[in-house]
């Protein structure tokens, strides 16, 4: 599906951080505007949102597992530009740029076009 973007877009989180499958998170607050995304840690103290359908939370407190490789890289977009939907979770789309490469961008900001 190819949406153009109608609403810029400006990432809080300009460092993605890049996980693997199995890598344990420390699972903290979930989000209130995005339900179903929940902020984590990294073991190495880089912090950001991930989906809870890619963690694994049957450890007992706030540990939880990766189920799937996984980034955060979101997108700061501009009004106008063109971006290809992989796929939407939790209101979000995950997209490829024109230069192929890939990331986040909230749904409610780009318009599907023809």
């Amino acid at each position: 599906m190819k949406v153009v973007v109608v609403e810029a877009h400006t990432s809080d989180f300009p460092a993605p951080f890049y996980l693997k499958q199995g890598e344990q998170v420390t699972i903290g607050k979930k989000d209130e505007e995005f339900p179903n995304w929940v902020f984590i840690t990294t073991p190495s103290g880089e912090q950001g949102w991930a989906p809870v359908q890619y963690i694994d939370r049957s450890q007992k407190g706030s540990l939880g597992t990766l189920l799937q490789d996984y980034d955060n890289c979101e997108f700061n977009t501009t009004v106008g530009e063109r971006l290809t939907v992989l796929f939407e979770l939790n209101a979000w789309y995950r997209v490829v740029r024109k230069n192929q490469s890939v990331g986040w961008v909230p749904a409610h900001t780009v318009k599907v076009t023809r």
